[in-house]
């Protein structure tokens, strides 16, 4: 079959509460994560079947050591994104993610990860509808204009039912504080 024929072709809908359940596995991935900053999820999806998963952390093969971890600059410059990273794998295995939609959890791509999933042929973002972190705002931006100008379609989703954010309030932290934050953590 001709890649520039997959582009055409129309999936069924899938129904929102697909959707959510994607959601809810990128969450589970993100859990994965070892960065104690932003744990990260993504899931690679075409007719409800999952094709790659990812989680950001540092590439296979090293270390997830205290070091590496703990020192803000050294993670940053190591750290493969979520998204990435499930390129990567999907690459690595052979599995084409042409016309895919992926769901990222808790915040859609950067830019960078953006101009991947493009390059790549996803159809679809799907992430949930949380407020965007001041320090990503300006390149979820970036990534929005990338995807609207290639055709990937953008949907944000409100998370329904309960997804296990945090272990458990705080008894000295109020309920805006805590959902302000719980976006960002897992259990």
């Amino acid at each position: 079959m001709n890649p520039d024929n997959l582009r055409s072709i129309r999936y069924p809908k899938v129904p929102k509460a697909w959707d959510q359940r994607f959601l809810y596995l990128a969450a589970s991935v993100a859990a994965w994560s070892k960065d104690p900053s932003t744990k990260v999820g993504a899931v690679a999806v075409r007719q409800r079947r999952v094709l790659a998963t990812g989680y950001n952390g540092l590439p296979v093969g090293m270390v997830d050591s205290a070091e590496r971890l703990l020192d803000r600059n050294v993670r940053l410059a190591l750290t493969i994104h979520a998204e990435l990273n499930l390129v990567t794998f999907a690459a690595r295995h052979g599995v084409c993610l042409e016309g895919a939609t992926v769901y990222t959890y808790p915040l859609l791509p950067c830019s960078n990860c953006a101009t991947s999933l493009i390059q790549v042929g996803i159809a679809k973002v799907v992430s949930p509808d949380f407020v965007m972190p001041m320090r990503w705002q300006a390149s979820i931006e970036q990534a929005r204009t990338a995807f609207t100008e290639a055709g990937v379609a953008i949907e944000l989703l409100p998370i329904e039912g309960p997804l296990h954010l945090a272990a458990a309030s705080s008894p000295d932290r109020d309920d805006a504080e805590e959902t302000e934050d719980a976006h960002l953590r897992l259990v």
